[in-house]
């Protein structure tokens, strides 16, 4: 009976040492997952993986094992760390792309944009710049279906420090005619809130999510920083510059825009555009400077 009792026993053993021996083995397997799961945006790929190899080894132990020579207690050893090494990089990839950890900030922002009944993108940041109330809106959202969709992308893995830049764009939660929450994205991984000590961080799946929703609806890419309006702002001294060095030409009428576009054109230079898809136009005050206006909204 104790002799069988031991044997179960060493069994039982042999089959834990076969589950970190997959596990080491595969150790390669983790960083393949994040690729893949980054690629197709399924989070949880490397902790599957991890369970299959895990009870493959399990199902697999080997021989039992008969004398404890020094290379087999090494052996033994670099399994376990090895294993535990793969562990820990899946459970880290978790609690960086999924927020599965998270129990204090999720509920806590849920609380604050639960009853929203409008979203506003804006073209700004968050309040240390910016002025919400008289930046562009670049996207707005009154369906409560797809509020509740938009809430669902934002989870966190916890804080970060926050960084010296104001974000962009805006992002604000109003309910019944008043703005209940100010927010910014900063860098495409980080939101930060008014009212909230630090940075949100996003999860690593929430980010993606995030700026392909704003490539889609806002025309965003996530390597822009700058509002759309102050960009707009800055092609439009271009152009008066241009129309004001066109006497230098020796030509003594005002130019047109399409006088300039033939300038720029034969310079080897793109004319400058509204990023908002805005249209200029090119008028005179009375002590002749020109003024470029654009017909995108609050880009005057």
């Amino acid at each position: 009976m104790a002799e069988t009792t031991k044997n179960d026993a060493q069994g039982g053993v042999r089959r834990w040492y076969g589950a970190a021996r997959g596990l080491a083995l595969s150790f390669w397997a983790p960083f393949v997952c994040i690729a893949s799961s980054l690629a197709f945006g399924f989070p949880y790929l490397p902790l599957i993986v991890a369970i299959i190899v895990a009870l493959v080894g399990a199902l697999v132990p080997g021989r039992p094992q008969v004398g404890r020579s020094a290379w087999r207690i090494v052996r033994e050893v670099m399994a376990w760390l090895f294993a535990a090494v793969h562990l820990a990089i899946v459970a880290l990839w978790l609690y960086f792309a999924t927020g599965a950890f998270d129990f204090v900030i999720i509920p806590v922002f849920r609380a604050a944009v639960c009853d929203a009944d409008r979203i506003v993108i804006r073209d700004g940041g968050g309040l240390c710049h910016s002025k919400p109330d008289e930046e562009p809106s670049l996207f707005e959202i009154t369906n409560k279906a797809e509020i509740a969709s938009f809430n669902e992308m934002f989870k966190f893995s916890g804080r970060t420090m926050p960084c010296c830049c104001c974000g962009y764009p805006g992002i604000d939660w109003w309910r019944d005619g008043r703005r209940v929450v100010v927010s910014a994205l900063h860098h495409g991984h980080a939101l930060r809130v008014e009212g909230f000590v630090g940075d949100l961080r996003l999860t690593v799946v929430s980010s993606r999510r995030i700026q392909k929703w704003l490539e889609d609806n806002c025309g965003l890419t996530e390597d822009e920083g700058i509002p759309k309006y102050q960009y707009c702002r800055h092609e439009r001294d271009i152009i008066e510059d241009a129309a004001q060095n066109w006497a230098t030409a020796g030509v003594e009428r005002k130019p047109t825009l399409d006088d300039l576009r033939e300038e720029f054109k034969k310079n080897g230079k793109a004319f400058p555009s509204c990023p908002a898809g805005g249209e200029y136009s090119l008028t005179y005050g009375e002590d002749g400077k020109p003024e470029v206006k654009c017909t995108a909204p609050r880009h005057d």
